[in-house]
């Protein structure tokens, strides 16, 4: 969004993350939360926002805008509670698969929306197909601002297919979706 202080591949996805905001949502939990800069905009949309991230150096990089949110150095596999939409950008690729997954199920209230925008382990024999989308993810690079917080960096270990194999069962009837910049998006509404 071109008012964020800083662009970079996570943020490139916060427009899609805040059109998934059900109208009846009211309360959301940004995992992974960072600086605040997602639970802010989520904050602006009305709801009570929490933002959880294990990384206490980065929490205390908060932006201006999160100041509404109320924000706690927490791990979400043990975090209690349910919200109304649960977003989380880059951070399922940081703790066991199967296990951020339920842990991410558990969170979201009956009704609820969950929105993940993730990362895969990329390779040339499974995704060659992505390769020819190159030059787009260079340009973008090279046309924004690109930073941000100095957040811990992890590579994948999973596969597009493993996610997709894990959503299918853990997340029934997710809808999971490559993107640019080696992101992926999964959303998935929680039966009432």
């Amino acid at each position: 969004m071109h008012e964020d202080p800083y662009w970079n591949h996570n943020t490139h996805y916060h427009p899609w993350l805040l059109k998934q905001v059900p109208d009846s949502a009211r309360t959301a939990l940004d995992i992974g939360c960072g600086d605040g800069l997602l639970a802010g905009k989520l904050a602006r949309r009305g709801l009570t926002v929490t933002g959880i991230d294990v990384d206490a150096g980065i929490l205390a990089q908060t932006t201006p805008s999160a100041t509404a949110v109320r924000l706690e150095q927490a791990d979400f596999l043990d975090y209690p509670g349910t919200f109304d939409i649960v977003t989380t950008v880059a951070t399922l690729h940081h703790v066991p698969l199967r296990e951020g997954m339920s842990a991410l199920r558990r969170m979201v209230a009956p009704g609820g929306t969950l929105a993940v925008v993730g990362l895969w382990n990329m390779t040339p024999r499974n995704d060659f197909h992505y390769l020819p989308l190159l030059p787009a993810i260079w340009a973008l690079d090279a046309v924004h601002r690109v930073g941000g917080p100095g957040a811990r960096v992890r590579d994948p270990q999973e596969g597009y297919a493993d996610i997709h194999t894990a959503a299918a069962e853990l997340l029934p009837g997710a809808r999971l979706r490559r993107r640019l910049m080696w992101r992926y998006t999964l959303l998935w509404r929680k039966p009432a």
